[in-house]
């Protein structure tokens, strides 16, 4: 493998990681309510605007900046919950759906009224250095992504699939009155999805943003690349979803670069076309009938 390719390769996993982490949260949302979550990406956008002042508000100290950023992300969960989930969780599916779109614009235009619609950049707690191997660089920042996303993936793994946690999570997206019936307290838990709905966003916001520059349209493109990938890997499987995001940040890096950077967008949502032409159930996703 030359090292122009591998460079690439790296720079595509680290947006793949991005993209694979939005995509994550887009899937616990729907994994425990059966919902949708169409404000993805203003949440990312929200997180890398909270970090940029957390982090000027603690003088580049990072972790209690990055506290913050959970700490403020939490409480957007619990308006979601409050404003959109509970108050028509008994609605139909796409009322939900549109509600989070609603709760998406205000989001974005309270942002807008807040930090203004100028690009900002945001700094790395790894600093601008890089290590160099042979003829490739890697920016200690995409090392840094990398490893974020890895710990994500495990700990959201072991959340879901291996604690009891998840277990009554997929349980009350199922049926939340059997839940209540068998002692799950189902508010708690529609508390605690949004809440890790929105960290998670908000932490991709926090990864991003030192790798381009931000405003208050950022994650727009992030969140549809990120439904882009779930297409791609298969709606409702958390493993595809994080094959997708990685498959659409080899796309969009590779397009540009071999391509076009004009183009890259379009090949990315070209295979997702082509997905739902010839496999709509994604890589990993079922077919209705399989559900049934």
């Amino acid at each position: 493998m030359s090292a122009q390719v591998l460079q690439l390769a790296i720079n595509a996993l680290a947006a793949g990681c991005i993209y694979a982490v939005v995509a994550l949260s887009v899937e616990i949302a729907y994994e425990s309510t059966g919902v949708v979550n169409f404000a993805a990406g203003q949440l990312v956008t929200a997180g890398a605007l909270i970090g940029l002042s957390a982090v000027a508000y603690t003088k580049f100290n990072f972790l209690p900046a990055y506290l913050l950023v959970i700490v403020g992300m939490s409480m957007i969960g619990i308006v979601f919950l409050i404003c959109v989930y509970l108050p028509l969780r008994r609605q139909s599916v796409l009322t939900i759906v549109i509600g989070t779109v609603g709760v998406g614009i205000f989001i974005q235009n309270v942002m807008l009224l807040t930090w203004g619609p100028l690009p900002k950049s945001v700094r790395s707690p790894m600093g601008s250095g890089a290590i160099k191997f042979g003829d490739v660089s890697v920016s200690l920042h995409v090392l840094y992504v990398i490893g974020v996303t890895a710990l994500l993936i495990i700990g959201m793994y072991l959340l879901l699939y291996r604690s009891s946690l998840g277990r009554q999570f997929r349980a009350t997206a199922q049926d939340p009155e059997a839940a209540t019936l068998m002692g799950i307290r189902v508010k708690q838990l529609y508390a605690l999805n949004w809440i890790l709905v929105c960290v998670l966003s908000g932490i991709a916001g926090l990864l991003f943003a030192p790798m381009w520059l931000v405003d208050v349209t950022s994650g727009d493109n992030i969140g549809l690349k990120a439904f882009a990938a779930i297409m791609i890997g298969g709606f409702g499987s958390v493993p595809g979803a994080i094959l997708g995001g990685i498959i659409v940040g080899a796309i969009e890096i590779f397009g540009a670069f071999y391509v076009s950077s004009a183009f890259k967008d379009a090949l990315v949502f070209a295979l997702m076309f082509l997905f739902l032409l010839v496999r709509p159930q994604g890589i990993f996703g079922e077919r209705a009938a399989d559900r049934a």
